[in-house]
């Protein structure tokens, strides 16, 4: 009796297709006349278990080598990202010390000096007006 090459099942002599998985026969009989039949072929066909392994094996070495890399160049981004940050903090340090006024500078008035309720600046003398910014002083 015939096997299907296909799946292994046992095929009558008459029938053109394998009733299991609808292969056509080829109505080959089983190697030394026995009722063994031919080996099953995977869903690869005949690709060889090791050779499956072999492949599996060098994907996961090139990831390895793709993932590191990456992490690579990442770890690079970021110590660059972190300078530029640094360049960038003490540019903007230097720019404030450079539009700083220098009443900013100079502490907190004296007990006996008037500041401006306007723009903040010292108000020397008796006046009823800023010099600075004009607005009338009580």
């Amino acid at each position: 009796m015939p096997f299907c090459t296909n799946c292994g099942s046992k095929i009558e002599d008459h029938q053109k297709f394998c009733p299991n998985c609808g292969v056509p026969t080829e109505q080959t009989p089983t190697p030394g006349g026995g009722d063994t039949p031919p080996p099953k072929k995977g869903i690869l066909g005949d690709v060889d278990r090791e050779d499956i392994e072999k492949g599996v094996e060098k994907g996961v070495e090139a990831t390895k080598k793709s993932l590191s890399a990456a992490f690579r160049f990442a770890r690079r981004g970021i110590k660059q990202g972190a300078e530029l940050a640094g360049k960038g903090i003490d540019a903007a340090k230097e720019t404030i010390e450079e539009h700083r006024s220098p009443n900013d500078e100079a502490g907190p008035p004296a007990q006996d000096q008037r500041l401006c309720p306007q723009c903040g600046q010292p108000v020397t003398g008796t006046g009823k007006f800023c010099s600075h910014c004009g607005q009338k002083l009580e």
